[in-house]
């Protein structure tokens, strides 16, 4: 195991597994916090554009190995009241999976709405300890 400058601020204490945990906490966060609120239009070469910058940006974090964000088009209403009027990003929009890697232990979470809880809910789907 190579000891990365980092780790100095990390307490002993911390295992991989919730190393590799709070990496993908932040990530997901981020992800949700910077798409809320985008103005949005159903337009498809607009909501492709939004989920594969977003993507592209959050890849670049470190840690991350994979993002798919996918934005529920039958969510997107393109109605207009006036020409002042556009719809924006929000939490029942939002299904997103990102996979984390840290050290030996891979983290698949998402974030999707809910129905039964009324909420986006961020959650790890599932830990896997590499070989």
């Amino acid at each position: 195991m190579v000891k990365t400058k980092e780790k100095i601020y990390f307490s002993s204490d911390v295992t991989e597994r919730e190393r590799a945990c709070f990496e993908t906490g932040i990530k997901l966060g981020a992800l949700y916090h910077i798409l809320c609120g985008v103005p949005i239009t159903s337009d498809e070469k607009i909501i492709n554009s939004i989920e594969v910058g977003i993507e592209a940006a959050i890849s670049c974090q470190p840690y991350v190995k994979s993002v798919k964000i996918n934005l529920d088009r039958k969510k997107i209403s393109g109605n207009k009241a006036s020409e002042f009027d556009y719809d924006e990003i929000g939490g029942k929009i939002i299904q997103a999976e990102i996979i984390v890697e840290y050290e030996s232990v891979q983290v698949v979470a998402k974030v999707e709405w809910i129905n039964e809880l009324e909420y986006p809910l961020m959650f790890i789907e599932k830990i896997l300890k590499k070989d």
